[in-house]
């Protein structure tokens, strides 16, 4: 069968018959068997970033008598900008599978025969890019919504993971908490405009600013009481007065209360 012409949920039934004749010819049922756990790990990814995030089964699925495979995952638009699904698992003797992926959810389904027999774990791989405006400190659940063999034999028991946006000077600490934080300018050398995140751990006055190399002040960018949690203003590399700033090395610094951090950004045409 060629998955790809298949419907999402159509090849499940069409599937169960194959494997329905196949029993009748004369091959012994399969004993029954505890769940196969599906799972997706905890994995951490910066605004703008892309980062692999794999789907892989407790056992691998020879022996297991499996025609077809269909899930489908939820996502969340503020944290995504894409998806897509690599081919690198078990799955990939029956071709390319049908996918439908967008910012919102991403799905699978695909079939074949004969049935799957692969040492590998992992069912397929899901390559995430992460919205540049993402809010530092965010996470994302990836939880199934369902999870088919076979439209459910052998049965299945899933545990999700969680996409965690962070940065290199991660805006969460160890322990959750949101920090005070200035992360890398992005990018970084800019053309036509930068995007400056940050993060506080408690309302208060805040101050983010860009100064010229001399230390001369070009533009403030933020200055006032500011909420606690992400912040990432854009700077279009205008200063004050609306002009474009020349090519060269600036510096952005936040200040609130008695912390401060700064960071180096490098302008170019």
């Amino acid at each position: 069968m060629n998955a790809t012409h298949a419907t999402h949920r159509g090849l499940v039934p069409r599937l169960a018959v194959a494997a329905f004749v196949v029993l009748t010819l004369g091959v012994a049922p399969l004993a029954e068997a505890v769940p196969v756990t599906i799972s997706m790990p905890i994995q951490d990814a910066a605004p703008g970033a892309t980062v692999d995030v794999p789907v892989t089964a407790s056992v691998a699925p020879t022996g297991l008598g499996i025609f077809s495979v269909d899930f489908r995952i939820p996502l969340d638009p503020s944290v995504v900008q894409s998806v897509t699904v690599l081919n690198d698992g078990m799955l990939q003797p029956w071709g390319t599978p049908f996918t439908n992926a967008n910012p919102s959810f991403v799905a699978l389904a695909t079939a074949g025969a004969p049935p799957l027999a692969s040492a590998s774990t992992r069912v397929v791989t899901l390559r995430f890019t992460i919205l540049p405006s993402a809010p530092l400190g965010s996470n994302m659940p990836l939880e199934f919504e369902h999870f088919w063999f076979n439209d459910g034999t052998p049965a299945t028991v899933t545990t999700g993971g969680v996409l965690r946006v962070r940065n290199g000077v991660s805006g969460v600490d160890a322990a959750g908490t949101i920090a005070f934080a200035l992360a890398p300018a992005a990018p970084s050398p800019a053309r036509s405009a930068a995007r400056l995140a940050f993060t506080l751990p408690a309302a208060g006055r805040a101050r983010l600013a860009v100064y010229a190399l001399d230390g001369r002040l070009v533009r403030v960018l933020a200055d006032g009481v500011l909420a606690a949690g992400a912040h990432a203003p854009t700077w279009d590399l205008r200063d004050g007065g609306g002009a474009r700033v020349p090519v060269g090395v600036y510096f952005v610094r936040l200040e609130s209360g008695a912390r401060s951090a700064q960071r180096r950004l490098v302008v170019v045409h």
